[in-house]
């Protein structure tokens, strides 16, 4: 399996394919994504508040 973009609908379908083997390939991808972008939800969060200060 190569790499594949994560998101939410991508490992509920892993999981719905009762693949064991894609199940560990996107699992391990995806504890891998996390340790990369660990900051991502602050890094969101700073975003959607440069938006907003733009905005007033």
């Amino acid at each position: 399996m190569g790499v594949v973009m994560l998101y939410a609908a991508g490992i509920r379908e892993a999981i719905a394919s009762n693949d064991l083997e894609k199940m560990i390939a996107v699992a391990e991808q995806a504890k891998q994504t996390v340790r990369e972008q660990k900051d991502l939800t602050a890094a969101l969060l700073e975003l959607l508040d440069a938006i907003d200060a733009l905005k007033k």
